[in-house]
């Protein structure tokens, strides 16, 4: 009778507590830094680090340098505050055409650079042990970095298919590679690239793909592998490429999008914040003298 007693007493205490809250995990989504334009990369990071401090982990979309040579890597790394955000489980990086295309006989071995400066900053995969391609998780978020540049595409595919396969489908999914899927902006369509990605991503209740590539900020309705806009099963995609490359004319309206500025791009910065079953996507104006003003804000319940 006693040990029923007190195991009553114990029963009503546990449920007069508090559930357990669940983790917040906040990402802050910036890209295309390479030249920084107007200071825009140089604002960006001081934003980050004095201004909007409650991020967890920074994921740039890619074009981190400007041609991927070791002058290259020093020079944006030499941006006031960029050096103080490159640091390991702070930032991650994906691939692009500029970091890593030998496209230029004067910017060789840019695969090789790529491992020397990304090496103890960002995370290896289990395939190659490269810093190459690469997922991050925290909680209920799980991140995929893809890789076109200097992976063969069916170790790339292998590799996701099998990482994958350990995500819950009540887990929140991105998808992170450079180069847009869709031709939203002036830049051509990547989708012969990446419709695999797509497709898995996909197959396993993916919810975001960030992009960069295009130096503008889109961000689309839920969209299936082929582009149809699906609300219960499509993928949103955040366009991301306004760290100081260059400046582009407003991007044309469209089915797909559901929000873009109706002006000449400019420095921003996109906060995905994750709690639970909610997802809520912020993006802010990174000029200075603008306040930090919402330029677009959206939320996502699931």
């Amino acid at each position: 009778m006693i040990r029923r007693s007190v195991g009553m007493v114990i029963c009503a205490l546990l449920l007069t507590l508090p559930l357990q809250a669940q983790e917040k995990i906040t990402i802050a989504l910036w890209g295309d830094s390479r030249e920084n334009l107007d200071n825009a990369c140089s604002n960006i990071a001081s934003i980050l680090l004095h201004d909007i401090t409650d991020w967890d982990v920074q994921i740039h979309t890619g074009d981190f340098t400007h041609h991927g040579a070791e002058q290259d890597w020093d020079r944006t790394l030499r941006f006031p505050g960029v050096k103080e955000l490159y640091v390991k489980d702070r930032f991650l990086l994906c691939t692009s055409n500029h970091d890593a295309e030998d496209d230029h006989s004067s910017y060789p071995n840019k695969k090789t650079t790529w491992d020397k400066y990304t090496r103890g900053v960002l995370p290896v995969n289990d395939a190659d042990s490269t810093t190459h391609f690469f997922a991050w998780h925290r909680g209920n978020v799980y991140a995929v970095f893809c890789d076109a540049f200097f992976t063969d595409s069916t170790v790339m595919q292998h590799w996701l298919d099998r990482y994958l396969d350990r995500v819950k489908p009540s887990d929140w999914l991105i998808g992170v590679w450079h180069n847009p899927a869709y031709a939203l902006t002036y830049k051509e369509a990547y989708l012969p690239t990446c419709q695999g990605w797509l497709e898995s991503l996909e197959r396993h209740g993916g919810d975001f793909v960030f992009n960069g590539h295009a130096h503008q900020y889109i961000r689309t309705k839920p969209l299936l592998p082929d582009g149809t806009v699906d609300d219960q099963r499509g993928m949103v995609t955040i366009i991301n490429g306004t760290g100081g490359a260059s400046w582009k004319d407003p991007a044309p309206k469209g089915p797909m999008i559901a929000y873009t500025p109706e002006e000449r791009s400019f420095p921003c910065i996109t906060f995905a914040t994750f709690e639970g079953n909610t997802a809520t996507i912020k993006t802010v104006d990174a000029r200075p003298g603008m306040g930090l003003r919402v330029i677009d804000s959206w939320t996502w319940q699931r």
